[in-house]
């Protein structure tokens, strides 16, 4: 699927009936939410929660023309969201842990919340620009890369297990880099 632009997607967002355009914004942020939320050492059902109530935050704020974008980026303002919702459960649990006479809970700070968010959304445009180069070359050539460049495989052990030369390997790499080199501007721009 080729990603449409922030700007078609946040057009779409604002007609209630556009399903496609929320699916859309749903399937890109909610798992990079939700790994937000595990990374900061949420339990997975706290941070399916913090992830559901910031996109419904989102929705609600966003209809509300709250969002502008000469103010600053989407995911800015969407980490601002996670890092009430983050903190919302962290007080949810502090009180279950006090109620059972536990220890208390300590609050992530904003900063962390924000390092979290970039490194999963560098991962997640990158995911992304992997999947269309995948679509771009030839099946053996990114099980090349694949092998080589991402699980290790030593280049001659890739060659025999895909029948072709050591060499190949080797120039297949550099043509899936050239090609993700190309490629990132652009998805980082429109993600």
């Amino acid at each position: 699927m080729i990603t449409r632009t922030s700007t078609i997607l946040l057009n779409g967002l604002k007609d209630v009936s556009d399903d496609a355009s929320w699916q859309e914004f749903d399937g890109r942020y909610r798992p990079l939410l939700l790994a937000v939320g595990r990374r900061l050492g949420l339990a997975p059902a706290d941070a399916e929660d913090a992830a559901q109530e910031a996109m419904a935050a989102f929705v609600v704020d966003y209809r509300g023309g709250r969002y502008k974008r000469e103010n600053g980026r989407l995911r800015d303002w969407l980490t601002g969201i996670m890092t009430h919702k983050v903190r919302d459960a962290q007080r949810r649990m502090h009180r279950k842990r006090q109620s059972a006479g536990g220890d208390s809970v300590e609050l992530i700070e904003d900063t962390s919340v924000r390092t979290a968010m970039e490194q999963e959304w560098a991962q997640a445009v990158l995911r992304q620009c992997m999947e269309r180069v995948r679509h771009e070359v030839t099946p053996q050539m990114f099980e090349s890369f694949e092998l080589f460049a991402l699980k290790q495989w030593p280049a001659g052990q890739v060659a025999q297990h895909l029948g072709i030369s050591a060499d190949l390997v080797y120039q297949n790499k550099r043509r899936v880099l050239v090609r993700i080199r190309e490629l990132l501007p652009q998805i980082e721009e429109t993600w």
